[in-house]
C-alpha cells in the first residue's frame, strides 16, 4: 500500500466490542446457533409513540438541515431532564449549554478535542468503556488507567485518585462512567463527595471531569443513580455531563446524544462540531423530543427485564464455582473473571474464541476494558435465550474443570 497513513489512526485500535459483535452477527447469517452476548444494544423496540413522532415528522417536512447543536425543543428538553437530576446546581442549565449530537461518543469526542492539548493525561478508571482512551489519543492527550479494585466494586477510591495525581502531573481531566461499562458499578453520592475532596485539594485548577450518564436509566434496585453534579455542585464550570437516548430508551441507531457544559465549554464543542458533522438527523431529534417527553413509568417494564435477567444469569453462572461474578448495580452486563478456566498459556481473548466455538456464545474480552482474566457478558437478549447461553457456557466450563 503506497498511501500513507497517520500516525494518529496508527495509534488507534479497533473496537473489540464491534469486531466480536460482527463475528458473532457472520456466524449466525450463516446459520449458527450462536446466541450473542457480545453488543451493548437493548433489544426492546422504541416506544410507539416515539416511533410514531418521527413519522409525523416526516409528513410535516420536517427533515432539513437544523442548527449544528440541535433544534432549540430538543436542547431545551435536555436541558429539563439533566436539572431534574442535577437539582443541587445553583443556576440551572439552559438550551445554550447543550449540545445535541450523533449518540453520546460524538459528545465525548468533541470533549476531548476541545480541551486536549499534546501531552496532556486524561485520568481512566479501569474496568473503562473501550473507546475512552483510544477518542483519548485521537485528541493528542495521553490515557492513564487507573486500576480500580474487585473488592472496592471496581470503583474508583479517593486514595486512588490521589495517588494519580502525584504520579502523573499532567494530568488533566477525569472520566468518570456511572452506571459503569462493563461492570454495573453505580456510584453513590457520598462516594463522588469523597472523591471530590481529592479533586478540591489536589487537581490543577483547570481541571476538568468528564462523567459519562447514558445508563442512568437502568440502575437496579435498591441503588438509586446519581449525576456527579448533583453530588458536586461546585464543580459545575469544570464539569461536561454526556448522555443520551441510545440505552435507556432504546434508541441505538437513532443516534441521539448531548453533552451538558458550562458555556465556554460548550462554545468551544459546538465549534467542533460545526466543522465536523453539523447538525445531526432533523428525524432523530424529533422522535427524541417526544421521547423525552415520555414519564419514566413509561420505561419500568424494561428495568424490570433487565433486573429479572441480571437475576437469572448470575444464578445460571454461579453453577460454575470458578467463575467470580459481581453483582451489577446498573448498565446491562456481566463483568466476570475467567481466570480459574483459562487453559495454561491462555489469553481472556482466546477463552473467548473457545467459548464462541465449543458453547456457541460470543463474549468480549476484558482485556478490551483494561483486565486480562474477565469477559463482558451483555443481558440484552430474550431470558429463554440468555438462559441457554450461560446454560452452554456452564457445561462447557464444568467440562474443563472435570
Amino acid at each position: 500500500m503506497k498511501v500513507k497513513l497517520s500516525q494518529r489512526v496508527q495509534m488507534v485500535h479497533e473496537s473489540v466490542t464491534l469486531k466480536m459483535n460482527a463475528l458473532a452477527q457472520d456466524l449466525i447469517q450463516q446459520g449458527q446457533d450462536l446466541v450473542n452476548l457480545t453488543a451493548g444494544e437493548p433489544d426492546f423496540p422504541v416506544h410507539e409513540l416515539v416511533k410514531q413522532a418521527v413519522i409525523q415528522a416526516v409528513h410535516d417536512n420536517k427533515s432539513k438541515y437544523t442548527l449544528a447543536v440541535g433544534v432549540l425543543e430538543l436542547r431545551e428538553a435536555v436541558a429539563r431532564k439533566t436539572n431534574l437530576q442535577q437539582t443541587s446546581l445553583a443556576i440551572p442549565w439552559t438550551a445554550k449549554d447543550v449540545i445535541i449530537t450523533n449518540g453520546g461518543k460524538q459528545a465525548l469526542f468533541n470533549s476531548f478535542l476541545a480541551v486536549l492539548n499534546p501531552g496532556d493525561q486524561v485520568l481512566i478508571p479501569s474496568p473503562y468503556w473501550t473507546s475512552y482512551p483510544e477518542m483519548v489519543k485521537l485528541a493528542g492527550g495521553e490515557p492513564v488507567i487507573v486500576r480500580t479494585k474487585s473488592e472496592f466494586g471496581f470503583k474508583l477510591t479517593p486514595e486512588q485518585l490521589s495517588e494519580a495525581f502525584l504520579a502523573f502531573p499532567r494530568a488533566r481531566v477525569l472520566v468518570l462512567n456511572s452506571p459503569n461499562n462493563p461492570t454495573g458499578a453505580v456510584y453513590s453520592k457520598h462516594e463522588y463527595q469523597n472523591l471530590a475532596r481529592i479533586l478540591q485539594t489536589q487537581a490543577p485548577a483547570d481541571f476538568l471531569v468528564i462523567s459519562d450518564e447514558i445508563y442512568d436509566g437502568i440502575v437496579f434496585k435498591p441503588f438509586q443513580f446519581c449525576s456527579f453534579l448533583q453530588a458536586v455542585p461546585e464543580w459545575v464550570n469544570q464539569t461536561i455531563t454526556i448522555n443520551g437516548l441510545s440505552k435507556s430508551a432504546a434508541m441505538t441507531g437513532w443516534r441521539v446524544g448531548w453533552s451538558v457544559a458550562p458555556l465556554a465549554l460548550t462554545q468551544a464543542m459546538a465549534k467542533i462540531q460545526g466543522q465536523s458533522t453539523s447538525g445531526i438527523n432533523a428525524l432523530a431529534q424529533a422522535a427524541a423530543i417526544k421521547a423525552l417527553s415520555l414519564p419514566e413509568c413509561e420505561f419500568i417494564p424494561q428495568l424490570e427485564s433487565y433486573q429479572r435477567r441480571a437475576e437469572l444469569s448470575a444464578k445460571i453462572l454461579s453453577e460454575a464455582k470458578g467463575l467470580t461474578l459481581i453483582r451489577p448495580q446498573g448498565a446491562f452486563y456481566h463483568f466476570i473473571n475467567c481466570q480459574a478456566y483459562l487453559l495454561p498459556q491462555e489469553t481472556i481473548s482466546e477463552f473467548c474464541e473457545r467459548m464462541l466455538k465449543d458453547a456457541l456464545v460470543a463474549l468480549v474480552p476484558g482485556d478490551a476494558f483494561g483486565e486480562k482474566t474477565y469477559a463482558r457478558l451483555s443481558i440484552t437478549v430474550p431470558e429463554d435465550q440468555l438462559a441457554k447461553a450461560c446454560s452452554r457456557l456452564v457445561t462447557v466450563l464444568k467440562r474443563k474443570a472435570a
